[in-house]
């Protein structure tokens, strides 16, 4: 982290997308894990994996956005796309067939057999994709900022 600034301290923005992702991870991961699985899946079963999806989510985040942002080498959606990761094991583990997915998906994402993604902030809410599109911006001007003042560009 740039010496001289403060730039990149503000927890607002970056706690605000935790809290719409924390929001949003239970509904999406219950969606998707009731779509693969026709709903043939044991509510306790889905209650565990979506508040494990969750917390996972929020964890990761927080130690994402523990790191300055010029420290951080994934972004949100990455990390959202490893708690699906933990889902598609326990579906595979469960036996639930991969689903037919399109080849753009399965090339971008081959370990993704079920379609989780996310692949975009939509995927999971309205909310996540407008507060994720701030938290971009709000990193994008932070970096920006401390170029600008320390000489760089």
């Amino acid at each position: 982290m740039a010496e001289h600034d403060d730039l990149g301290r503000d927890s607002t923005i970056p706690d605000a997308l935790i809290d719409a992702v924390s929001r949003a991870t239970g509904p999406w991961i219950r969606a998707r894990v009731t779509a693969v699985t026709d709903g043939r899946i044991p509510v306790q079963m889905l209650d565990a994996l979506t508040e494990r999806a969750r917390q996972d989510a929020v964890a990761g985040l927080r130690d994402l956005f523990a790191l300055d942002v010029e420290e951080q080498r994934a972004n949100p959606l990455h990390v959202l796309r490893t708690v699906a990761d933990d889902v598609t094991r326990h579906l595979r583990d469960a036996g639930v067939p991969p689903v037919v997915r399109d080849a753009v998906e399965t090339e971008a994402f081959p370990d993704d057999v079920y379609g989780f993604g996310p692949f975009t902030w939509r995927d999971l809410s309205e909310e996540v994709h407008e507060t994720g599109i701030t938290w971009g911006a709000w990193k994008a001007a932070v970096v920006v900022s401390r170029r600008r003042i320390g000489g760089r560009t």
